[in-house]
């Protein structure tokens, strides 16, 4: 299969820009020059990418199709209308050059000026950060999911006002957010609890019990439904809506790799906020990704898109799990298995027809022969 190939040589092109960047003896310049290679190729890859993965079906004939009638006919969940936002991006767009594509490359640029601006606050070796974000779900988020991603990014470009106690300016963030996303609401109480500093014995608690409920196939959804007295009307929907995963194994390399993550963040957690004090917001938003996954695994689409919230901080964790090293060859040996780690895991997520990447600026199947392409890989 060639399917993963363009994203195996994207992935290694920024990890060889990581380790330019992270050498001693490379000088400024040369780390300047690898990350703009980075963020470059970053960004012609994903801004001119063609119809590859699947939303592009409903967002394709949404871009031709809005109108401004849409922003005040939306009501939450509908089908017919998007956010108002993102509605008003698409006709701002259409308006200024009435091409889908043309559309795609603003919101790539959104994103990528919004991600740039978050992971300098955050990281020093951005061309790692992009690894990282492309290996563990941004390739999914960036391609699939055009509003929330950008809702997500408005959310952690509001953090820098959670940390510093402005209500204001942060709440008028997420709803903005959220007019591109309506889970951005979730965002809001985390105003309350994201900046604690907890005890890693409570993190570890909290661990420990997503992983038991995970490992021992508890319901814990469908019995708070249950007990709600909801369970005759929602049954039906849950089916639709969701998949349950009650005959999958739970021992996969995923998992490993999350129960690995979560150990040793417990492990590190102290050294974790020494690096830098304000890892308590990414140590918690991690936790909260580790519940998202584990307590709702039972729903793989829910499990997925709820931990899509704070999959961020994979993306600043692993970067930070690197410095904690005190012996020089643990760490390089933990930054060989990250490298090697990526690879595999984008090789691993690029193997459906879905996946065949093309681009626009050499050439790309139209519409309707992608559509063919992906009732073929759901049909299969």
């Amino acid at each position: 299969m060639t399917y993963p190939v363009p994203y195996l040589i994207l992935v290694a092109l920024l990890e060889v820009c990581a380790l330019i960047v992270a050498a001693p003896s490379a000088s400024g310049r040369t780390r300047l020059l690898s990350t703009v290679v980075a963020v470059a190729s970053f960004f012609l890859f994903f801004a001119f990418r063609g119809f590859i993965m699947s939303d592009w079906i409903v967002y394709y004939p949404y871009f031709v199709h809005c109108s401004w009638s849409d922003i005040y006919t939306y009501t939450i969940g509908s089908v017919v209308a998007f956010e108002p936002g993102y509605t008003i991006l698409n006709l701002v767009c259409r308006s200024v050059f009435d091409d889908y594509f043309f559309f795609q490359f603003v919101v790539c640029l959104i994103d990528t000026v919004l991600l740039l601006r978050f992971l300098r606050q955050r990281v020093d070796n951005i061309p790692l950060a992009l690894t990282l974000f492309v290996v563990f779900s941004g390739l999914s988020i960036i391609c699939n999911l055009m509003r929330n991603f950008i809702a997500i990014l408005l959310f952690l470009n509001a953090l820098p006002y959670l940390e510093e106690r402005r209500p204001l300016p942060y709440f008028l963030m997420c709803l903005l957010a959220a007019t591109f996303h309506m889970t951005a609401l979730v965002y809001m109480p985390l105003y309350f609890i994201l900046h604690r500093s907890f005890s890693k014995w409570i993190y570890l608690g909290v661990f420990i019990a997503c992983n038991v409920v995970f490992l021992g196939k508890i319901s814990l959804v469908m019995a708070l439904v249950s007990y709600s007295g909801l369970d005759e009307q929602m049954s039906e929907k849950v089916r639709v809506y969701t998949e349950l995963f009650s005959n999958a194994s739970v021992l996969s390399i995923g998992y490993l790799e999350r129960l690995a993550t979560g150990l040793l963040v417990f492990c590190y957690y102290d050294r974790l906020r020494e690096i830098n004090p304000r890892n308590s917001v990414i140590i918690n938003a991690l936790l909260l990704y580790f519940m998202a996954f584990f307590l709702f695994s039972e729903f793989e689409t829910l499990s997925q898109r709820s931990g899509y919230l704070f999959v961020f901080s994979y993306w600043v964790i692993w970067i930070d799990l690197m410095k904690c090293f005190a012996i020089a060859n643990n760490r390089k040996l933990f930054v060989s298995f990250v490298m090697f780690y990526c690879l595999l895991k984008t090789w691993s997520m690029t193997q459906l027809p879905d996946m065949q990447y093309d681009n626009v600026l050499t050439g790309m199947k139209s519409y309707q022969e992608r559509l063919v392409i992906h009732n073929k890989t759901t049909n299969d």
